[in-house]
């Protein structure tokens, strides 16, 4: 029937096509390029004509001012493939314009402007009016080569391995060569190594690389956990600036004067000669009152004759005077009391202040529906850990920290497992996660016999041994 049709039909359309293709082949090749140039018909590849392509997108029957097409195409891999072309030209010593001699002698020929965009020190140098910006070799002496040579492999590859070995070396090159990435990373590497053996040490580094996140946590090691720093071996060799610093903070925490006064004695002992005058500033500063007259004495007796550190010490605990009024204004301890349960979970922290005999509270501990968690602290550092959910009796793996000073919240590094009816202690700046229990509700409970450890520096769990009786509680 369509066949028939168009057959029937066919007087309706002119021999050669319609009259509109006749009118087209009609036109005049002058006709067609003048249209292809006024952006209207284009002569296409088959003698026919076509729109123009960029008119192809738009409706012919649109109206108003016609704007372009925009395809904003960002390739997320092209900084990589950046990054790895020009670790590809340091490799092969393709277009590089500057050279970096260490100690060593040996030199690393490198791109001004990826060094540049990586360190502050090289940007300056090479834009601004120093003999260095004309120069293609460029003398580190004070920098090894392996030091050197991380940090230009950081450059081009965004990756730098950080040791206990190297990250000292590391933070000074970063500091000097303003590599703020590297030194913020070396920084934090030292801070999650920080202990009492190392705290006097890192605390005059950071001082004088302007660390202020290790300055901090080394300081604040130091004042509270100052009866373990004084026993190490470094603290012989602190100032008499930083000693006397350290003993005048009201936040230092030792349970008893007399703690303070051995540090002392134990510093002064160390050496004689030079320190015996400053024993007397020392001790001031612990906040005791002297017998000025008995001590001024004896230090002048001191300088005429050498005395061990038996002798030290009965000359300073003679010269005390044992009048309670010249005892420290300082807190040496405080109480506290997280949560518990009174017919339903509480949130309440309560701190007994011992001066005042009286109880105080303090900020409500979030995330408080649950029970038989553990509690212990770390310097002025309160941990809760674990305990099993009120509503479900789901055991938990949770732990929050209650800063005593700041009174404030926080939470922290979950347990590795889920336990409750646990104790928590702690030892040696670590706090120990020792048996509960790990399923269901406390009756029928299997008991847990892994014993867990977190280090506060690196801020982790482990599993450190297995108790041999985990079936007793």
């Amino acid at each position: 029937g369509v066949c028939r049709h168009v057959a029937n039909n066919k007087k309706s359309f002119p021999p050669g096509g319609s009259g509109a293709a006749q009118g087209r082949r009609a036109a005049s090749a002058g006709e067609l390029r003048g249209a292809s140039a006024r952006g209207g018909l284009a002569e296409g590849p088959g003698g026919g004509c076509r729109r123009p392509p960029g008119r192809c997108l738009r409706g012919s029957a649109s109206r108003g001012p016609r704007r372009p097409w925009v395809y904003a195409y960002e390739d997320p891999a092209h900084p990589a493939r950046l990054l790895g072309a020009f670790r590809g030209f340091y490799l092969d010593g393709l277009f590089t314009d500057i050279a970096l001699q260490g100690a060593s002698g040996v030199c690393l020929r490198c791109h001004r402007a990826v060094l540049a965009a990586c360190s502050s020190y090289f940007k300056a140098m090479f834009t601004a009016d120093m003999k260095e910006k004309a120069k293609s070799h460029i003398r580190l002496p004070e920098l090894s080569h392996a030091v050197l040579e991380a940090l230009v492999n950081y450059a081009y590859t965004s990756q730098i391995q950080i040791t206990k070995r190297n990250v000292q070396s590391l933070l000074q090159a970063a500091d000097l060569l303003q590599f703020a990435s590297v030194k913020k990373a070396c920084e934090q590497f030292l801070v999650r190594h920080l202990d009492t053996d190392n705290c006097i040490g890192m605390h005059a580094f950071a001082e004088y690389h302007n660390c202020s996140e290790l300055e901090k946590e080394a300081r604040r090691m130091l004042l509270w956990q100052f009866e373990d720093v004084w026993k190490q071996e470094e603290f012989l060799d602190i100032g008499k600036e930083k000693l006397a610093f350290i003993l005048s903070r009201e936040n230092l925490n030792v349970w008893k004067e007399e703690a303070a006064i051995e540090a002392v004695v134990k510093w002064v002992a160390h050496n004689v000669e030079e320190r015996i005058e400053d024993i007397y500033e020392l001790l001031s500063c612990i906040q005791i009152d002297l017998d000025n007259v008995y001590l001024r004495s004896a230090l002048s007796l001191q300088k005429k004759c050498r005395l061990n550190d038996n002798k030290i010490r009965s000359l300073v605990y003679n010269a005390l005077n044992p009048s309670p009024k010249g005892l420290s204004k300082r807190p040496t301890a405080a109480m506290y009391v997280i949560g518990g349960y009174y017919w339903h979970p509480l949130s309440e922290v309560h701190v007994w202040d011992p001066l005042t005999n009286t109880w105080v509270q303090g900020t409500d501990m979030p995330d408080h529906t649950r029970e038989s968690y553990g509690v212990t602290n770390l310097g002025p550092d309160i941990y809760v850990t674990g305990g099993y959910r009120t509503e479900s009796i789901e055991a938990l793996d949770t732990v929050w920290i209650y800063n005593s000073e700041r009174d404030e919240w926080t939470e922290g590094c979950p347990m590795l497992d889920a336990r409750y009816y646990h104790c928590a202690v702690s030892l040696s700046g670590c706090i120990y996660a020792l048996g509960g229990y790990r399923q269901g509700a406390p009756v029928g409970s299997c008991t847990y016999d892994k014993i867990q450890r977190y280090h506060s520096g690196s801020n982790e769990w482990s599993i450190v041994a297995t108790s041999p009786h985990p079936g007793k509680q």
